[in-house]
Protein backbone atom coordinates (compact mmCIF):
# COMPACT_ATOMS: atom_id res chain seq x y z
CA UNK A 1 0.00 0.00 0.00
CA UNK A 2 2.77 2.58 1.69
CA UNK A 3 5.37 1.16 -0.91
CA UNK A 4 4.37 2.91 -4.27
CA UNK A 5 4.39 6.20 -2.61
CA UNK A 6 7.55 6.12 -0.61
CA UNK A 7 9.29 3.91 -3.08
CA UNK A 8 10.06 1.00 -1.33
CA UNK A 9 9.46 -1.80 1.16
CA UNK A 10 12.30 -1.23 3.35
CA UNK A 11 11.95 2.64 3.49
CA UNK A 12 8.08 2.15 4.50
CA UNK A 13 9.09 -0.46 7.15
CA UNK A 14 11.96 1.75 8.48
CA UNK A 15 9.79 5.07 9.32
CA UNK A 16 7.01 3.04 10.61
CA UNK A 17 9.62 1.83 13.06
CA UNK A 18 10.98 4.98 13.57
CA UNK A 19 7.27 6.43 14.55
CA UNK A 20 6.62 3.21 17.09
CA UNK A 21 9.92 3.48 18.22
CA UNK A 22 10.47 7.05 18.36
CA UNK A 23 13.88 6.55 17.56
CA UNK A 24 16.31 3.41 15.87
CA UNK A 25 19.35 2.07 14.51
CA UNK A 26 19.91 0.07 11.60
CA UNK A 27 20.54 -3.47 13.03
CA UNK A 28 17.60 -3.39 15.27
CA UNK A 29 15.28 -2.45 12.64
CA UNK A 30 16.84 -5.20 10.27
CA UNK A 31 16.24 -7.88 13.12
CA UNK A 32 12.67 -6.96 14.11
CA UNK A 33 11.56 -7.23 10.11
CA UNK A 34 14.68 -9.87 9.13
CA UNK A 35 15.39 -7.68 6.24
CA UNK A 36 19.07 -6.82 5.48
CA UNK A 37 21.35 -4.31 7.28
CA UNK A 38 22.61 -3.13 4.33
CA UNK A 39 19.65 -2.09 2.91
CA UNK A 40 18.69 -0.84 6.43
CA UNK A 41 21.86 1.36 6.42
CA UNK A 42 20.85 2.72 2.74
CA UNK A 43 17.65 3.75 3.15
CA UNK A 44 17.98 5.59 6.48
CA UNK A 45 21.20 7.40 4.56
CA UNK A 46 19.40 8.03 1.91
CA UNK A 47 16.23 9.30 4.47
CA UNK A 48 18.62 11.49 6.62
CA UNK A 49 20.27 13.22 3.30
CA UNK A 50 16.32 13.87 1.99
CA UNK A 51 16.23 16.06 5.96
CA UNK A 52 13.25 13.25 6.79
CA UNK A 53 15.48 11.73 9.44
CA UNK A 54 17.99 12.91 11.88
CA UNK A 55 20.98 10.72 12.71
CA UNK A 56 22.65 10.95 16.16
CA UNK A 57 26.24 9.03 17.05
CA UNK A 58 26.15 7.50 20.21
CA UNK A 59 29.38 5.80 21.02
CA UNK A 60 29.95 3.58 17.28
CA UNK A 61 25.92 3.41 17.05
CA UNK A 62 24.24 5.87 14.78
CA UNK A 63 20.68 6.25 16.41
CA UNK A 64 17.82 7.31 13.68
CA UNK A 65 15.06 9.76 14.85
CA UNK A 66 13.09 11.91 13.08
CA UNK A 67 13.58 15.51 11.93
CA UNK A 68 11.29 17.72 14.01
CA UNK A 69 11.88 20.61 11.55
CA UNK A 70 11.64 18.88 8.12
CA UNK A 71 8.26 21.01 6.89
CA UNK A 72 6.08 17.84 6.16
CA UNK A 73 6.92 16.23 9.63
CA UNK A 74 3.63 16.41 11.44
CA UNK A 75 2.11 15.30 8.13
CA UNK A 76 4.27 12.12 7.73
CA UNK A 77 3.63 11.35 11.66
CA UNK A 78 -0.07 11.50 11.49
CA UNK A 79 -0.02 9.22 8.45
CA UNK A 80 2.06 6.49 10.17
CA UNK A 81 0.02 6.62 13.50
CA UNK A 82 -2.61 6.14 11.03
CA UNK A 83 -0.74 2.75 9.44
CA UNK A 84 0.38 1.73 12.84
CA UNK A 85 -2.88 1.59 14.46
CA UNK A 86 -4.75 -0.17 12.10
CA UNK A 87 -1.87 -3.00 11.97
CA UNK A 88 -3.09 -6.43 13.05
CA UNK A 89 -2.08 -6.68 17.32
CA UNK A 90 -0.21 -9.64 16.61
CA UNK A 91 2.37 -7.39 14.10
CA UNK A 92 2.30 -4.38 16.27
CA UNK A 93 3.77 -7.17 19.42
CA UNK A 94 6.27 -9.03 17.15
CA UNK A 95 7.82 -5.90 15.68
CA UNK A 96 7.49 -3.05 17.96
CA UNK A 97 7.28 -4.50 21.70
CA UNK A 98 11.34 -4.74 22.28
CA UNK A 99 12.63 -5.83 25.77
CA UNK A 100 14.99 -2.77 25.79
CA UNK A 101 17.33 -3.62 28.93
CA UNK A 102 18.23 -7.03 30.11
CA UNK A 103 16.25 -9.08 32.56
CA UNK A 104 17.27 -9.30 36.32
CA UNK A 105 19.62 -12.20 36.81
CA UNK A 106 17.38 -15.09 39.08
CA UNK A 107 14.20 -13.41 37.98
CA UNK A 108 11.12 -15.94 37.52
CA UNK A 109 10.05 -15.26 33.79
Amino acid sequence: MLEELFGSRTTVKCLIYLEAMGEGYPLEISKAYKISNTQVIRTLSKLEQADILMGQEVGRTRIYSFNKRWFLAKELKALLVKVISNMPLEDQEKFFMRRKTPRKKNKAI
